[in-house]
């Protein structure tokens, strides 16, 4: 063996094994043995029988392993001098004369001096016509700078490189990979460039379909989850550790159960397992706590991965984060739940607020005909209180399912919050006190009453939530400039009525605080909070044109602050105009009721014609458009309830107009929607009163309607 040499660029690799057997041999050895790469490989080294009658020098080095049957030997063989160019040229290619592999000699400028069979057959160009050709025309344009550099640098030490690039062969494009060196004289100056290329086309486009996917797999917005039959995690995705905040190598460490996680009982666990384990594909959604403890609803897909026998290898799980999509169900389910209180608050009002108005009209009756007995006046008048607090709670059910319309009158918030406030006592627990700081120079304040009671209610309802262990609610009212209000949103140039609810209770974090008026956000999980309240209250102090102030600490109470606008034409004391039977003005106009209730009829008639008035009653609207088809006689006034059996009120409406068009139409009814609103105001412009409505604001709008047709300033047409 010689001394070890420099390896210069004419050197070759073989790579034993640990029992001397060719394992690797690379190109250039295999032409300095004149051999092809394939007919050495598997052979034992003996460099006597190889090297004989070849001028190469060789030098060995052992390349150790953790074991002794792990070490390897790397040869490197040199040609001790290079023959005369003619000579070299035919000796070059001999090799690969036969070879698979492609093989191109080229002179030092670049031109072809001869090239293999394969070569030839590749691009379907005979051998001898390559000679003197210029290669460079055949590469791909986008990959023409990568070859010239390599040309370049074949020129300079270590005179060998590797590189693909793309030709234009006879199938069209292909990858070809390069082994090229540069063929030197003894005075070391190159004399020539030897390649030997394959088709690497196959390979490249694999490489690159894989490389596509192993891309869209890190990047997709699933997590995705690739694991062993036996459930241990041999990959998770970044989208993965984005939602569970685990990486593998937590996973690895820890030892996590990925594919346990969500599952909330071992029954559904065993079951998801029983599938997978059968080969079938498994599909659910599942609610899991990561590292952050929040937990996150997500739609879970495993399914086997099959080798070519048809053996699952691998499992592979897809998980998506459906927890925004949880919320929106949720969401639409508490839609529907206020839907369906709408659809049936809507349905019992009118029943309702018939009975309502029976009651009061009769308890009126009788306290007309008891006055000389003050105590039993004051029963009926107890009686007649709880009608209109009842007929009040209807209105609220109506408002607050949005099936009544908002009404803007005078309202006295002091006394409403005086009363809101016994109630509240009443029903509260014991342990929570009531405190009034309220400014009695306060005028009434034009607002929808309705309204004001949700802000209240929800309010109050909040603060008793925030103390389990009882404290005050403190109800303040006050006046506030706009000029005060202007970080709120407020007005500058307007005043705001003030009304304050504060509490003793826990407070809330600023994470909480920032979101309270959400829809549907709620920390009363356990206790079936809807996350509405709040968001009730925000969309009355909005529709009221006005600002909402929030100031809270944590265990130290919260102070939730109302400020809506005055519109300076609010009066010290203001009430709707009341009044029984005894105060229905007298008249003797002939007066049509069309109504469904028997005593209701029986109640507009008796106190009407107690006072003048030639009335009528009919049950429908069938029997109401009978009578005005028919010889309706006089009518000079119309009570019409809108909800009718048979024909509506709405569809009465227009022949009443029609047929005695000089008649005022009174419309009586306990639910008139915006859109049955709009279509009687079409045909005319009627009076509308809400049930129940109190006999002597009845006959005073009655009164009022038949005047004014009479003195040709009607309220219809």
């Amino acid at each position: 063996m010689e001394p070890s040499p420099a390896v210069s660029a004419e050197s070759a690799l073989v790579l034993l094994d640990s029992r001397r057997r060719i394992r690797r041999i690379s190109p250039g050895a295999a032409a300095l043995l004149d051999r092809s790469p394939g007919t050495l490989l598997g052979l034992d080294w003996r460099p006597a029988d190889f090297l004989s009658g070849r001028e190469l020098i060789w030098h060995e080095e052992q390349l150790r392993g953790s074991v002794s049957r792990d070490d390897l030997h790397l040869v490197f063989l040199r040609p001790l001098r290079t023959n005369a160019e003619p000579a070299r040229s035919v000796a070059s290619l001999a090799a690969w004369s036969d070879s698979a592999e492609l093989a191109l000699l080229r002179s030092p400028d670049g031109r072809v001096i001869e090239v293999n069979q394969a070569l030839a057959r590749k691009f379907a160009l005979p051998a001898p016509e390559w000679r003197d050709r210029e290669v460079s025309s055949l590469v791909h344009p986008e990959d023409l700078p990568v070859w010239n550099e390599a040309q370049q640098r074949l020129q300079r030490p270590p005179y060998r490189l590797a590189h693909e690039s793309r030709w234009l062969t006879a199938q069209g494009w292909r990858w070809l990979a390069w082994e090229e060196a540069a063929i030197l004289d003894e005075e070391d100056r190159v004399t020539g460039l030897r390649g030997v290329g394959r088709d690497v086309t196959k390979h490249r486009l694999a490489e690159e379909h894989f490389q596509k996917l192993a891309r869209a797999v890190d990047q997709a917005p699933l997590a995705v989850v690739i694991t062993m039959p036996d459930g241990r995690v041999q990959y998770v995705n970044p989208r993965f550790t984005e939602v569970t905040g685990f990486t593998l190598e937590e996973i690895f460490e820890r030892g996590i159960d990925v594919l346990r996680s969500g599952f909330a009982t071992e029954g559904e666990w065993q079951q998801f397992w029983g599938t997978v384990q059968a080969g079938q594909a498994w599909r659910g959604d599942v609610s899991a706590r990561y590292k952050t403890g929040t937990p996150v609803w997500e739609l879970v897909q495993v399914s086997p991965i099959r080798n070519h026998a048809d053996e699952i290898t691998h499992l592979l799980c897809l998980r998506e984060d459906i927890t925004e999509r949880k919320r929106l169900e949720e969401q639409l389910r508490q839609s529907q739940k206020m839907e369906s209180l709408g659809t049936l608050a809507g349905g019992i009002a009118h029943d309702f607020n018939n009975l309502l108005a029976i009651i009061d009209g009769f308890a009126d009756l009788a306290a007309v005909r008891v006055s000389a007995d003050p105590e039993l006046s004051r029963y009926l008048s107890e009686v007649q209180a709880a009608s209109q607090r009842a007929s009040g709670l209807v209105r609220r059910i109506l408002t607050f399912s949005r099936k009544a319309e908002v009404s803007f009158r005078p309202v006295s918030v002091n006394r409403l919050i005086l009363e809101l406030g016994r109630l509240f006592s009443e029903t509260f627990p014991r342990t929570i006190v009531f405190e009034y700081r309220l400014d009695e120079t306060l005028p009434t304040l034009s607002a929808d009453q309705n309204q004001l009671q949700q802000i209240l209610l929800n309010l109050c309802v909040n603060a008793r939530d925030a103390m389990r262990e009882g404290g005050r609610i403190t109800l303040v009212t006050g006046r506030r400039s706009g000029e005060q209000l202007v970080r709120l949103g407020g007005e500058p140039t307007k005043e705001y009525m003030m009304i304050r609810v504060a509490d003793t209770g826990c407070g809330m974090p600023e994470s909480v605080r920032s979101r309270i008026f959400e829809p549907f956000f709620t920390t009363k999980h356990d206790s079936g909070g809807t996350g509405l309240g709040l968001s009730v209250v925000y969309g009355a102090v909005v529709h009221h044109r006005g600002v909402i102030d929030v100031e809270s600490r944590e265990g130290a109470g919260t102070t939730f602050s109302v400020f809506l606008p005055m519109t300076g034409r609010e009066s010290a004391d203001s009430t709707a105009e009341t009044g029984g039977v005894a105060e229905i003005p007298t008249g003797t106009e002939s007066v049509l009721v069309v109504e469904d209730e028997l005593a209701l009829r029986t109640l507009l008639r008796v106190s009407l014609e107690a006072k003048g008035y030639r009335v009528r009653t009919v049950a429908d609207g069938g029997e109401a458009l009978e009578l005005l088809l028919g010889d309706p006689g006089r009518i000079d006034a119309v009570v019409l309830d809108l909800n009718l059996p048979r024909v509506s009120g709405v569809e009465v409406y227009p022949t009443i107009r029609r047929l005695v068009p000089d008649a005022a139409v009174l419309v009586l009814s306990g639910n008139v929607s915006a859109e049955a609103r709009a279509e009687l105001e079409s045909s005319g412009q009627p009076v509308f009163l809400s049930k129940p409505c109190r006999l002597g604001e009845l006959g005073r709008q009655l009164r009022r309607a038949l005047d004014g047709r009479r003195q040709g300033r009607g309220l219809a047409p």
